[in-house]
């Protein structure tokens, strides 16, 4: 279990300094918590919990620093106000993202239920063996740069046993990587690690039967109804808090309005998933208190995210502090408009996955006309004037944007 909380230490920091890590754990733990889950890991459920205790921290200095401020009149209070909200915002998603990780204390077995559809996920996690000859053998993980570079995030190592999510870890022969991203970079970094087995999510050698019986039509038909719900539930999730975060940097009240709308839709996707679950559970003859547990965590993550857009939409804007601190991440959120010349132009979302384009990125939001979409089918089409709001690597933001709109960036 998790190691008892230890006495908290006062340390200063600035606005900005807290608000940059606040964003940089809240990006890490989501990797981690849906990572903990899909191997049935305690030890990634316990780095989770870690984490979280320390953005409780954060979010304790957060409060002091603008107590000690003592803003002076309303107009200085309510430039403050955002910082209040968001702040509040990351500590509960927080909060949902380590109970997600712990469910691995609750069923250890939740594996086996999100394996099923692992390769429905937009960006599934999947694990990769470094074999003989893979070009990453000694290199630091940060040196590799596998986000800008081979469009995947490498969430963690597991070698002898022990998990490693240092920045500083090298990469060494017979290394596990647990690698998230689009099916087709994965497959990418897979060959380059020399790694020709099929994919597999058993981390130990000890092999568990599993408890959904797949050969059983009514069981086979639950599982249906489940994955499409269950997928949209995490994914949608997800993305609420990476456009919560792109609301508040551009101000944007109609993301934010939207928003609110995905906010609604996740309460009746809970309530329609909540009841198929039980039906299976009948089924089966066990409860699947775990499985209901992480769609619930989703739901109070959609309800923080939708916070933060509430206060956009109440008509306060973002603090310039805010906007320094997002801007200092290791990611950066951009938006550009397709070009008549763009590389874009004419190419489906399946084709971006290629490196050429894709740079790292992931095109969380695209506006066409008076339209924003938040999900892209592979055959999906961009087209000249579309608005793209991106997130990716500083490194490779220019070379991203020169692909999507070629004229305006040209040296």
């Amino acid at each position: 279990m998790p190691e008892k909380k230890k006495k908290f230490k006062y340390k200063p920091l600035s606005l900005k300094d807290i608000l940059r890590e606040m964003k940089q754990n809240i990006d890490l733990m989501i990797d981690l918590a849906y990572s903990a889950i899909k191997f049935g890991s305690k030890e990634l459920a316990d780095e989770t919990y870690k984490i979280e205790q320390r953005i409780h921290e954060l979010t304790f200095l957060l409060n002091f620093q603008i107590i000690q401020t003592q803003p002076r009149g309303f107009k200085e209070a309510k430039k403050l106000e955002p910082i209040v909200v968001l702040g509040y915002s990351i500590d509960k998603i927080s909060d949902a993202l380590s109970d997600i990780a712990r469910v691995v204390y609750i069923n250890i077995d939740i594996s086996q239920f999100t394996q099923l559809f692992w390769d429905n996920v937009p960006e599934p996690i999947v694990k990769i063996a470094v074999y003989k000859d893979c070009e990453f053998i000694g290199q630091y993980r940060m040196d590799v740069h596998f986000r800008s570079k081979h469009g995947v995030d490498l969430i963690a190592i597991r070698r002898n046993g022990n998990w490693l999510i240092g920045k500083e870890e090298k990469i060494l022969e017979n290394d596990i990587l647990i690698i998230k991203g689009e099916i087709q970079p994965i497959k990418v970094v897979k060959k380059l690690c020399y790694d020709d087995d099929p994919f597999s999510f058993q981390i130990d050698k000890e092999k568990k039967e599993s408890e959904f019986d797949l050969d059983n039509p009514e069981i086979f038909e639950k599982i249906e109804e489940l994955k499409k719900n269950y997928i949209l539930i995490t994914d949608i999730s997800e993305t609420m808090i990476e456009l919560a975060f792109a609301a508040l940097f551009f101000n944007n009240y109609e993301v934010a309005e939207d928003l609110l709308e995905l906010e609604e839709l996740m309460d009746g996707l809970n309530i329609a998933f909540e009841k198929d679950l039980l039906d299976l559970s009948k089924i089966i003859g066990k409860t699947l208190t775990g499985i209901m547990r992480i769609v619930f965590s989703c739901e109070l993550i959609a309800d923080a995210a939708a916070n933060i857009a509430e206060n956009i939409i109440k008509g306060f804007k973002p603090h310039r502090i805010l906007q320094i601190a997002i801007e200092e991440t290791s990611e950066i959120v951009v938006r550009e408009s397709l070009s008549e010349d763009s590389y874009f132009r004419g190419k489906t979302y399946n084709e971006l996955q290629d490196s050429r384009y894709k740079r790292g990125f992931h095109i969380i939001a695209l506006k066409r006309e008076s339209k924003w979409i938040y999900s892209f089918k592979p055959n999906f089409i961009f087209k000249k004037g579309d608005l793209i709001i991106g997130l990716g690597p500083k490194e490779t933001v220019d070379q991203w944007r020169k692909c999507v709109h070629p004229e305006k960036f040209k040296d």
